[in-house]
């Protein structure tokens, strides 16, 4: 199963370029870049936040890769991969400890083809890959220390859970949600079990984990929560809608790439596992949706029968904690809207489903084994058929904007120039960039100006700073791809009104020869010279 998982993520690791909050964590590891909270230790800066809500553990990571490796797509996202190996394995023995052996391996088996688990996972965009792992981990050992007697198990589980809220804050959602779903159905068994000398092991090694978040709170009030605990129903709806596609896996075409109306020119398949993988979708059709989200549903339809019986506690407490992850979700402003957080529920509803597979079962005598088998064998099929679908889609089609495969052209163009400065006037282009580019690039943010259709007077400042350096180039995504609105026709039209000209010196186009981003320069305009005035030769003296 995880051989499986492993090899389906590596698939289409080389076929999507970065988006650059995959490679946001890397700011801190590289010239030019900084972490957003940094403190001194033995006189070297140590980065504890990339951003108010994001910790610097994925960072700390890769801190250590690089000393080893050079960076590359295969570098930023195997080790992600190897992470949702982990998370798997973690499952498949929490689940074990939690359930049944055939409730465990019929969890874990879904889990290892979950078309959005697998796709989040190896892109890591959210970023999410340390968040499974994390929490998963944390319950697994939390579990095991109950059942064993043991103290080191609490110690390690609640490590993990504290280096969880470190990795992002957004850990909040499930963190709480398990507590309280433990409160509300083992109360009795956490009064036992919580003694003194347990309540202190657990707070030390849990507040060790976050000890660089704390910090950072400590040493700006609360920031964390300052700024992102803000609620709002604005786009509610959106987000309940997401929970199905999330679960059936169709959410990410043409978010992730591109469909295939929008591509004149469809890419070719040049190895042996991309002619594969085309051959089966022909043979299987465009196959959108697995059938996790009906069984799912199905599911949610039994826990009253389910709540009568052996099950009980077990389905009350994944109820609990899904309800109350997701209602902070769907509750949290500008959040919670994009399948890099539903997918933060995960792997919990694939446990619902295997409870409810095996109560079914045991309905049916001697065949049950066979119905286990059966039905896992359809959904895990299900979902693998979807998924050669995404890899499909990413060898035909390419990368939708802002996973386009020609950002590893840019990194690899934008030297040949020998730019003082290369100004990014658009998103998608910088983290990504400077990675691939181990920071040698003196990459800097144009577009603050160009933000509304007039600049303030500091940013008309900030532009005419731009444009006055002869060696400065600019680069951007082309018209038809902008992110930032006009964000082109504004600085051409602002250079004009100070005398200079745009000149294109590339269009950097992806595999299937599409046009994603263009690199210029601004000179001036000679036709803003003023004339020189011939001498008056008719005057008298």
């Amino acid at each position: 199963m995880i051989i499986l998982f492993f090899l389906n993520g590596l698939a289409i690791i080389p076929h999507l370029g970065i988006q650059t909050d995959e490679a946001i964590f890397s700011g801190p590891l590289f010239p030019g870049g900084s972490g957003w909270f940094e403190i001194s230790i033995f006189k070297k800066k140590v980065p504890f936040m990339v951003m108010t809500y994001l910790g610097t553990v994925k960072t700390g990571l890769y801190w250590l890769l690089l000393h080893i490796f050079a960076p590359s797509v295969y570098l930023l996202r195997i080790p992600p991969l190897v992470l949702g190996v982990l998370t798997i394995l973690a499952f498949y023995f929490f689940a074990l400890r939690a359930t049944t052996p055939a409730t465990a391996l019929f969890s874990a088996a879904l889990l290892s083809t979950d078309t959005s688990y697998l796709l989040t996972t190896a892109m890591d965009w959210g970023p999410v890959a340390i968040q499974h792992l994390c929490h998963v981990t944390g319950l697994l050992l939390i579990l095991k220390s109950y059942q064993t007697n043991r103290l080191l198990p609490l110690a390690g589980g609640c490590f993990a859970l504290g280096l969880g809220l470190w990795d992002k804050a957004l850990f909040l959602w499930m963190l709480s949600g398990a507590g309280l779903a433990c409160l509300i159905v083992f109360l009795t068994e956490v009064k036992r079990f919580l003694t003194a000398r347990r309540i202190i092991t657990a707070g030390f090694f849990f507040l060790l984990g976050a000890l660089p978040l704390v910090i950072y709170n400590i040493r700006r009030p609360l920031e964390t929560f300052r700024g992102n605990a803000s609620f709002a129903s604005d786009d509610l709806s959106q987000k309940i809608h997401l929970l199905p596609y999330t679960m059936n896996g169709s959410a990410l075409f043409g978010y992730l790439v591109d469909e295939d109306w929008v591509v004149k020119t469809p890419g070719e398949p040049r190895t042996a596992v991309a002619k594969a993988s085309l051959q089966l979708a022909r043979l299987s059709g465009e196959r959108r949706e697995n059938l996790y989200w009906y069984t799912f549903a199905a599911s949610l339809l039994l826990t009253p029968v389910l709540l009568a019986t052996s099950w009980r506690r077990p389905v009350l407490f994944l109820l609990l904690m899904m309800a109350v992850g997701w209602a902070q979700m769907l509750a949290t402003k500008g959040a919670g809207g994009g399948v890099h957080h539903s997918i933060l529920l995960w792997p919990y509803p694939l446990l619902l489903i295997g409870i409810a597979a095996s109560w079914a079962a045991s309905k049916l005598g001697p065949y049950q084994t066979a119905f286990q088998v059966g039905l896992a064998a359809v959904l895990c099929g299900s979902a693998l058929l979807v998924n050669n679908n995404y890899l499909r889609h990413a060898i035909r089609d390419g990368g939708a904007p802002g996973w386009s495969d020609a950002n590893f052209t840019l990194a690899a163009d934008l030297p040949k120039f020998g730019a003082s400065k290369i100004y990014l006037i658009d998103w998608g282009m910088l983290d990504n960039t400077r990675f691939l580019t181990s920071g040698s690039l003196p990459l800097l943010l144009g577009s603050e100006p160009l933000m509304h259709p007039e600049p303030t007077p500091a940013g008309m400042r900030f532009v005419k700073f731009m444009l006055e350096d002869p060696k400065a180039i600019f680069a951007g995504n082309t018209n038809d791809k902008q992110v930032f609105p006009e964000v082109n026709q504004r600085i051409s039209k602002l250079a004009a009104r100070l005398g200079y000209e745009r000149r294109l010196l590339e269009t950097v186009y992806d595999y299937r020869g599409r046009p994603f981003y263009e690199i210029f320069r601004f000179q001036p305009n000679p036709e803003d010279k003023a004339p020189t005035s011939p001498p008056n030769r008719s005057s008298k003296r």
